[in-house]
């Protein structure tokens, strides 16, 4: 039979999961089928017979999990995984035991051990969706927590290490609003290539941020964001500004609010549209300098090879990390895909490309089917990305014919890299504005679309 499958964006966007199963088994001619809950009896009769068959144990331990018997599912769950370490039944079954259970940091904890262990097996990507859905669960339940200790947190010191990157404030072309969380992830990744601190993760900010019901103009205010910081546990903040006016150049603005609300002047740099990623790297350093540390000519280097450089695919990826911060899995798939067929290098996106095309297919699942991401040596992610980057691929090129990208294509010649307009205007070479205890750090971007 041929296993050539007919994937369009129109399918990709409306997709279901039985079609996929369906189409995932019949290419696996050997591979199980999904598990129901009428099969335990006979189950049961044949693990009589061959009790250590890893398998038929998993097998098993799948199909009480379908008839919702998470306790003994999960035992003998464990017992399969003992017998066969490297398949995907076992931690999906247990793991998923967890997550109904509330139980996320367990179900986070087990899925990243076999993906550190067995992060090529087949099927793989299929734990790899649900631990990026059980990281979002675990975030949430943590936020809760932390809003229901207010009082008690409040009292207690921050780590002065540790650093929150919040959301940046987006103000004018609405179009341009998923940039908010595309310059604060590309913020936190250059600032972790420092080991001077230690960042707050994007989900768990997030969820916080999301339990607040924080809008833009609420995040701007020193005092809602000192709170934010005692809540995450973060010494420092750093908070940032956006507008994109219909003409004006881009003008990055730096400031200093302590906790007590006090704000420290700010500086700015000029610059153009298109070398808004070379300017994010300036202002990384120019944070960095702000939160008492200067970057040594290895540190320096790192952040300016950090990430993407090609606008395209950083926009694309910003509207995947908007979807995803949303739960639609399968959008921001979509998304990163566009980001990575712009920059096939860009790592990051890439990476979370395959994850939400997993959370996206694992989410929809049935029980039942937890044995068929066994069934071939295909994993989800390589099933999915594939036919979804091929359907973007002319809205890449529908993308790029317009104004804001056609001047992102290569770079200026003459522009330095390691931050000439910082430089000439001295940000880079500050002493740190605050040397003490918690402080936010506020970043304002003016841009002119040409």
């Amino acid at each position: 039979m041929s296993c050539r499958l007919g994937w369009t964006p129109r399918l990709i966007t409306r997709l279901a999961w039985v079609p996929l199963v369906s189409a995932l088994v019949g290419c696996a001619v050997a591979g199980p089928s999904a598990v129901s809950p009428a099969e335990i009896p006979d189950l049961e009769a044949r693990l009589s017979q061959t009790p250590n068959n890893g398998d038929l144990v998993l097998r098993y331990a799948a199909a009480l999990f379908a008839a919702g018997r998470c306790d003994t599912a999960t035992a003998v769950a464990q017992r399969g995984t003992r017998l066969e370490p490297a398949n995907v039944v076992g931690p999906l079954v247990v793991g998923q035991c967890h997550e109904r259970a509330d139980r996320y940091d367990d179900a986070v904890d087990l899925y990243g051990g076999f993906l550190a262990d067995h992060g090529n097996a087949p099927g793989a990507e299929a734990v790899r969706g649900r631990h990026l859905i059980a990281r979002r669960g675990q975030a949430t339940a943590a936020a809760r927590r932390v809003l229901a200790e207010e009082s008690r947190l409040a009292a207690q010191p921050a780590d002065p290490q540790a650093v929150a990157v919040l959301p940046l404030v987006i103000s004018g072309d609405p179009s341009y609003q998923p940039l908010s969380r595309g310059l604060a992830q590309m913020i936190t990744s250059d600032l972790d290539l420092i080991r001077q601190f230690r960042l707050v993760e994007r989900l768990q900010l997030q969820a916080l941020l999301d339990e607040l019901q924080l809008g833009q103009t609420d995040r701007v205010d020193p005092a809602t964001a000192a709170r934010v910081g005692r809540l995450t546990r973060a010494g420092r903040l750093v908070q940032g500004l956006a507008a994109i006016p219909p003409d004006g150049s881009i003008e990055l603005e730096a400031s200093v609010v302590r906790e007590t609300g006090e704000v420290v002047g700010a500086e700015g740099v000029d610059g153009q549209f298109r070398n808004l990623l070379r300017l994010e790297k300036e202002l990384v350093i120019d944070i960095a300098a702000r939160l008492g540390y200067t970057l040594s000519q290895a540190e320096r280097a790192r952040v300016l090879e950090n990430g993407t450089q090609n606008l395209v695919a950083f926009l694309a990826y910003s509207e995947g990390l908007a979807e995803e911060d949303a739960g639609n899995f399968a959008a921001a798939a979509q998304h990163f895909a566009r980001a990575v067929a712009a920059d096939p290098g860009f790592t990051q996106a890439r990476e979370q490309q395959g994850s939400a095309s997993a959370a996206n297919i694992v989410s929809q699942a049935p029980a039942g089917a937890v044995t068929t991401f066994a069934s071939s040596g295909q994993d989800v992610g390589s099933v999915v990305a594939a036919p979804v980057a091929d359907a973007i691929n002319s809205a890449v090129g529908d993308i790029a014919s317009t104004g804001a990208e056609q001047v992102t294509e290569g770079s200026t010649s003459g522009d330095n890299p390691a931050g000439s307009e910082a430089n000439r205007t001295g940000i880079a070479d500050q002493p740190p504005a605050s040397s003490g205890g918690g402080s936010v750090v506020t970043i304002r971007i003016r841009v002119r679309l040409p």
